[in-house]
């Protein structure tokens, strides 16, 4: 029987932390839900990443403008483009569908993953991840109801975001291989994309009055939270054991839709997003084969820490 991967001692901690972090990236998502049809999506994007750099700039350039050097420019790049080619098309998809289907098909990401690794590194599909696949596809069929519905824009925009988000983890997954800090990769991210987004936000610019100020800033403001707290959380848990948490979002975004906008759902809703979140758990319990279902939640001691 296959040994469980060894984590830091406060895993515990590390899951609470990304949960906190996955409910900020839930009140971003609410946020984007209240100015349907009143911003550009374009403006939105551009907002919430010159927010989000303002706020991360602190700890990027703590130790000095030097810190920002690499050598990994292209790789950055690359994971920019899709990082906010992915959330401008799940903020389209939001514009069309309920909280809790874009959210969904925005974090379908990890079924795309294997096969971007598969082009990326020309490594072979582990034979456990069909099956988380195969579920997770299951849910996404089910969300968009073939019959019907696949031709709805939203659903194209929120697929095609966990496509882009896909690429963009990979991209991320091998910055973090290269040994670049996380605070290093949020910047050039979230400068790319107040520089890119900038020039079409200013030609559709619909200026915000009042309150929307505050309202437009706070999804800056909670993405970068989310981000750090991500980040932090990472230093007490590996990616095996934290990554399957990233459907909470989903969870928090249905409650958030049910209680703040009163949204009805829907079954299909409900059952694609239930399958969606066993399949992405299901990788997770393949990999690490745990003797009995406890086991799953022991955390054996380790002392490996990625940079900040």
């Amino acid at each position: 029987m296959a040994a469980l991967e060894p984590t830091p001692p406060k895993l515990k901690l590390g899951i609470g932390i990304t949960l906190v972090a996955y409910l900020f990236f839930a009140f971003a998502s609410s946020l984007v839900w209240q100015f349907k049809g009143r911003f550009p999506t374009i403006q939105i994007i551009f907002i919430q990443n010159i927010v989000s750099l303002i706020c991360i700039s602190p700890i990027a350039l703590r130790k000095g403008v030097g810190r920002l050097a690499t050598k990994e420019l292209p790789l950055h790049l690359l994971r920019d483009f899709f990082g906010v080619g992915s959330f401008f098309l799940y903020f389209l998809a939001i514009r069309y569908l309920n909280l809790v289907d874009a959210a969904t098909l925005n974090y379908s990401a990890p079924f795309f993953v294997p096969f971007v690794w598969r082009i990326w590194k020309n490594e072979k599909i582990d034979s456990h991840i069909w099956w988380s696949i195969i579920v997770g596809f299951i849910g996404v069929a089910i969300m968009l109801n073939p019959s019907r519905q696949i031709f709805q824009l939203g659903f194209v925009y929120g697929l095609f975001a966990g496509i882009s988000s896909s690429i963009a983890l990979v991209a991320v997954r091998v910055l973090n291989l290269k040994k670049e800090p996380m605070s290093r990769t949020l910047f050039y991210y979230f400068s790319f994309g107040s520089l890119i987004s900038l020039p079409f936000a200013w030609a559709v610019w619909v200026r915000p009055v009042g309150m929307e100020w505050v309202l437009a800033s706070g999804i800056g403001v909670t993405t970068a939270i989310g981000q750090i707290l991500l980040t932090i959380a990472y230093r007490y848990g590996t990616a095996s054991y934290l990554s399957p948490l990233c459907y909470a979002t989903i969870i928090y975004n249905a409650l958030i839709a049910y209680f703040v906008f009163s949204t009805d759902l829907g079954w299909r809703s409900l059952v694609g997003a239930i399958l969606i979140i066993i399949g992405g758990t299901l990788t997770y319990l393949l990999k690490k084969k745990p003797i009995t279902v406890i086991h799953t939640f022991v955390s054996p001691q380790g002392k490996n820490k990625p940079p900040l």
